[in-house]
């Protein structure tokens, strides 16, 4: 029987906000509609997000990595202040949210997409310097 680790790595989490950003600001005409735009940059936000605390758990505690995601997120608050644990759970919820298509819910706006940008650029930098 073979495990299965987190190992893969993804874009680096600059590259995936930039690619969010131009997804939230297109500069040519796209056959996109905002909602499906705002929708995958809320994805690659999400991503980020969660890249952020793989990375922030293999350079505190290698051992949480193989934890449930639940579990890190739960732990997070004994490594940083609690509002920073707080804040990463209300906008890894609301991006998981967005992230999922709903026959009835509205996509999100471009505006909260670029608010839930926002704060991942800071939780990325919090996270970035509590973990050197």
């Amino acid at each position: 029987m073979t495990t299965t680790t987190r190992s893969t790595r993804v874009l680096p989490t600059d590259e995936l906000l930039a690619a969010a950003d131009r997804l939230l600001n297109p500069s040519d005409e796209t056959a996109l509609s905002p909602g499906v735009r705002a929708r995958a940059a809320a994805t690659l936000l999400r991503l980020a997000l969660d890249e952020t605390l793989d990375a922030f758990w293999r350079a505190v505690s290698p051992r949480m990595t193989r934890s449930t995601g639940r579990t890190r997120m739960l732990c997070l608050q004994w490594y940083v202040s609690p509002s920073v644990a707080r804040q990463w759970y209300t906008v890894w919820s609301g991006l998981s949210a967005a992230c999922h298509y709903h026959t009835y819910d509205l996509p999100p706006t471009p505006a909260e997409v670029r608010a839930w940008h926002q704060d991942v650029s800071e939780l990325l930098r919090v996270l970035t310097a509590a973990r050197a």
